[in-house]
Parts: C-alpha cells; structure tokens; sequence
C-alpha cells in the first residue's frame, strides 16, 4: 500500500493541470453492506452540532472524529440540491444508514468528518455570494469551515471540503474566499452559479448550447483559489458538460485541477444510495464499482 500511495502522489500533480481522464468499469450493483456502519459509535459516537451563521440561523452537522485526541485532519462534506436536509437526515448519513460508504470511509481513513447543511429558498440568490448583506448558503458554510477551524481535535491547515452536485457549487465559492482550505472534491459538480449562470424558472441546469459561463464573473470567482481540486463525474451524469467548462476554465486559469470520468456513473453516483427517491434512475441509487474507485481516488488525493 505504502508504494502504491507514493506512486499517486507522483503522478497527480502532473495529471492535475489539463488532463481529463477517463475510467471503465462495471454497470453491475455492489453490495454495500460490507461498506457501510464499518466504524464503531462506541469509538466514534457522531455529534449532532448546531452552527450559529452570519444572520443568527442555526445551521445543523453531524461532526464524527477518529478514536483519540488529533489534531486530526478533517472534510467537510456538503451535500447536494436542495439545502435545509435536518439533522436526521445529515445523522443518517454520517452512519451510513443509507448505504453509502464514502462518509465513514474519510473516518476509517483518520479524518474528522463534519457533514454539513445549508440553507435552501431562491436558487438564483441563495447560491451565490449575497451583494446586499443578506446571508446566503455561501455564509452557512463559512460558518461551518470556521467551527470546525476551532474544534481542539482538528489540525486548521488540514481542512479539505468535499461538494456533491449543488454542494459543488457552494464548494467552489468557498475555496474562492477560503484560499488556505487543503484540498476540494467535487463530486458531480452543479457550479451553474459560480459559472456566472442561472437556472431557468422551469427547473434544471441551464440549456449550455444557449448560455455561456459569463468570463468576467468566472474569471473573479476562480482568481483567489489556491486549493487544488479533484472533480469527479460519471458519463451518464447530463452535468458532465458543464464539469467539463469548469474544468476548462480552471485550467485556463492556471489552477491545479483534476478531471475523472468514470463510465456507467449517474449523477452524484460518487456518494452511492444516499435514500432518496430517484424517479430518473431506473435502478434507484445504486454502489457501483465505480462509486469505489472514486471514493479510493479523493481518499489519495486530499492525502498527499
């Protein structure tokens, strides 16, 4: 394992500045209970916190640590669309109780996993930073990033942030004014305002053969990050287009970026089933091999 570890972190850095790569794999359900509720509560009981943000609102997260004393490292993880999921829902998670491994898996791996909520309500002016003072999911997970800055067992130069689909959004944001946090996953991407768009009052990611990123918008949001960054997309994913500008664009920039594409994954397939209701899968939310070879990829990469 040790040699396979110094391998990758060889080769990423060279991979990370333009390379989109692409991953095979089977189509084929897996199993999750082998993955799942692998961390004893009596070692690493979660904590249920309520995070007081820049308006008074209190924002929920389920915080589990390894066994001991740290500092450890830590992830935050933000969940996808749409926010104000509760804190049963985020306790849930944290367990595995839905079947999906990657929140434990970061646990087994030694970090301090905060998985985290944030407000929902208007798309298009919760999803961005507020330019009138009012508070946003942007200021939620700022909030979030400083409580867990302050957590006595948490090493702060070691805080890496972990987005899923509209969690990919505020993610980006937060890295744009966060420039010390370690590393940044997005898995499945949906960074539709942080690309300078919005989203139709129809519903949906915005029609890319018709809107383009704004490059003035785009080139402020992306100027401050210094995280390098690991996005992560399955090909039946229809946001992989808009992955794929953010990529670009990140390249363009000069950012350290990484692009995977693994073959037969849907969207936000990275987190495998998180219980929810998935009229657009045939299958429902299922752990594909792919979802592990992803979950192993973002392990090495917030590591190194």
């Amino acid at each position: 394992m040790k040699r396979i570890l110094t391998v990758l972190l060889v080769v990423l850095p060279v991979v990370a500045s333009a390379e989109i790569r692409k991953h095979a794999g089977s189509p084929d359900p897996l199993p999750h209970d082998k993955y799942v509720r692998v961390v004893s509560e009596t070692d690493s009981p979660v904590q249920p916190t309520y995070i007081k943000t820049k308006d008074g609102l209190y924002v929920a997260a389920a915080v589990r640590k390894p066994r001991g004393n740290g500092p450890f490292p830590a992830i935050i993880m933000f969940h996808g669309a749409p926010g104000g999921r509760g804190m049963d829902q985020l306790v849930g998670w944290s367990r595995g109780a839905t079947g999906g491994p990657v929140w434990e898996r970061f646990l087994q791996e030694g970090f301090v996993v905060a998985v985290a909520d944030y407000r929902g309500g208007d798309w298009n002016t919760m999803n961005v930073p507020s330019t009138t003072g009012s508070a946003t999911a942007i200021d939620d997970g700022l909030a979030v990033i400083e409580h867990v800055k302050g957590l006595p067992y948490v090493d702060p130069s070691r805080i890496s942030l972990h987005g899923v689909s509209l969690g990919g959004n505020l993610v980006l944001f937060l890295i744009s004014k966060v420039p010390t946090i370690h590393a940044a996953v997005l898995g499945a991407p949906a960074p539709i305002w942080f690309l300078g768009l919005q989203r139709p009052a129809a519903g949906g990611p915005p029609d890319l053969s018709a809107a383009k990123p704004d490059p003035a918008v785009v080139g402020a949001n992306i100027a401050p990050i210094r995280t390098p960054i690991l996005i992560q997309v399955g090909s039946e994913d229809r946001l992989q287009a808009m992955a794929t500008i953010l990529h670009d664009q990140l390249t363009q920039a000069g950012k350290a970026v990484q692009m995977d594409v693994y073959e037969h994954g849907y969207h936000d397939f990275v987190l495998g089933p998180q219980g929810q209701n998935r009229p657009d899968l045939p299958r429902g939310e299922i752990l594909l091999p792919g979802a592990l070879q992803a979950l192993d990829q973002a392990v090495a990469f917030v590591k190194k």
